[in-house]
């Protein structure tokens, strides 16, 4: 599947890999020259997850997107998954005090 709402021309470059370093998606990586050279040559399945606890997206959120996107256009295929039973108790991130169960309809409705 191609996607045209990202055009032929938005990079000189034919590697995945080195259109998101040249937009600024990657500041560093372990063995970039394996990293790039899997990406070119090869046509990976990635997995990109979100976290259904928040009733609504934030720029963290886009970003993976937009990633997906390039990839995409790049031929690589993405495997999107939404949290499950995790959900039910959300991110800890930042938080000390002890997690609040969702209910299920929460969930839904996020």
């Amino acid at each position: 599947m191609k996607y045209d709402f990202i055009p032929d021309s938005v990079s000189t470059h034919d590697n995945v890999y080195d259109v998101l370093k040249e937009r600024g998606f990657i500041e560093q990586s372990t063995d970039e020259e394996k990293v790039r050279e899997l990406l070119q040559n090869e046509k990976v399945k990635f997995y990109i997850g979100f976290d259904p606890t928040a009733d609504c997206l934030h720029v963290g959120h886009f970003m993976q997107v937009i990633i997906m996107m390039y990839m995409q256009k790049f031929g690589h295929t993405p495997v999107v998954l939404i949290g499950g039973g995790t959900g039910f108790v959300g991110d800890p991130s930042g938080r000390t005090d002890m997690r609040q169960m969702m209910t299920p309809e929460t969930i839904e409705g996020n």
